[in-house]
């Protein structure tokens, strides 16, 4: 108990003073916490135990995350968009996908480090865009929804690979497809049944949003979270999988979901996904630096920038300059919770060993590091004006 109490302290002290950290080294949070993670953890003064206790309020940290991450997918936003949009926007992620394995075929990586290479997720576009004051601008809008389209995508393959890895293209594979088009078709359901509810009693739904001593909004929120995440496992599907889209559901049905969003950020942000980020470098094993290990991260570092640059000047059909397209693929070149997340998937289904696994988080820091750097000089502060 003793041991708990003092991780729990400096794990306190890390959720405390990171962020103000990370603000003086002009990195984003989350990257400040894995490094704090690595200061304390296995690779550094080795101060925090692992523990149960720990292990859940990662996990739990880790679900919320991808949670409020479905939360943020707006579909009816995609779906009104025109043929030509939506055809672009699909595009661009597909093409970085395909250009990151190829890459890795050429390159002899392993399938699930191509997918790393060329996975895309809105954690660090969101908050970048955020604060340069972009994210409600016509381009803020663009970068965001190809970021959002590229993680449900790269979400789908990690979910088609995973299948793959425990089962091969066998009998139990199709099943195991048909069982997940199944979940889907029963998430739908559930969909429109909330959808039709909420439209035929929008006055009783009105009060789960609003400020009340017993929280039924968010109460609801982390039922149907836990209820999918659950479902998901049961089907040999990662829990991840069953969060995300118990966030794309939640955001669809209730299209009003600030105050709950603001409600769970608090919790989230504020204490469990910090522990999970910092869990992420308290495991984290440096590995042995040598020539070829900086060889290795050198080539995945510029392939993953490569790989999202060059499709993303296809935006330029948007009516977006050259200049802001490739500025929006440096953006999108920052997928840090998502390589995480396939990091930590990978050394689970055994198809990479923690060497490896540490090679990715290194990638994801990185990446996480260059990708805001590169976007604003890139962008350059002449284009906020015109674009507000």
């Amino acid at each position: 108990m003793e041991g708990l109490l003092v991780s729990l302290i400096f794990i306190s002290i890390g959720i405390l003073f990171v962020p103000f950290l990370s603000k003086l080294l002009r990195i984003p949070v989350s990257v400040g916490e894995i490094l704090y993670g690595i200061a304390v953890g296995k690779s550094g003064l080795n101060l925090i135990e692992p523990s149960q206790w720990l292990q859940f309020l990662s996990t739990f940290g880790f679900l919320l995350l991808m949670f409020i991450a479905g939360l943020e997918v707006k579909i009816k936003e995609i779906y009104r968009l025109p043929l030509k949009t939506k055809l672009i926007y699909t595009a661009v992620p597909v093409l970085i996908l395909s250009i990151a394995f190829a890459s890795g075929m050429e390159l002899s990586f392993k399938p699930l480090v191509s997918l790393a290479l060329g996975a895309i997720s809105v954690g660090i576009v969101v908050a970048v865009l955020k604060e340069k004051g972009l994210l409600p601008t016509r381009y803020g809008k663009t970068v965001f929804l190809v970021g959002i389209v590229g993680e449900v995508l790269s979400i789908g393959a990690l979910t088609l690979f995973g299948l793959y890895t425990e089962f091969g293209f066998g009998i139990k594979f199709w099943k195991g497809i048909g069982e997940l088009l199944l979940f889907l078709l029963v998430a739908r359901l559930i969909l429109v049944f909330l959808r039709s509810f909420v439209w035929w009693y929008p006055n009783r739904f009105r009060f789960f949003f609003e400020k009340n001593p017993s929280e039924i909004g968010v109460r609801i929120s982390l039922a149907v979270m836990f209820v999918l995440s659950v479902a998901a496992s049961l089907i040999n599907v990662e829990p991840i999988i069953g969060a995300f889209l118990a966030g794309v559901i939640f955001a669809t049905v209730f299209e009003d979901t600030e105050n709950i969003e603001e409600k769970l950020s608090g919790i989230s942000f504020g204490f469990l996904i910090p522990i999970f980020f910092i869990s992420v470098g308290i495991n984290f094993v440096m590995p042995h630096l040598s020539l070829h290990l900086l060889e290795v991260l050198l080539t995945m570092v510029a392939v993953s920038f490569g790989s999202k640059v060059v499709p993303s000047l296809l935006l330029k059909l948007e009516g977006l300059t050259l200049r802001e397209s490739a500025a929006a693929g440096f953006l999108l070149s920052a997928p840090l919770t998502l390589v995480i997340v396939i990091a930590e998937l990978g050394v689970k289904m055994g198809v990479i060993d923690h060497h490896v696994e540490s090679s990715l988080i290194l990638l994801a820091i990185i990446t996480g590091i260059l990708a805001p750097v590169l976007f604003n000089i890139t962008y350059g502060k002449g284009n906020e004006s015109s674009n507000t």
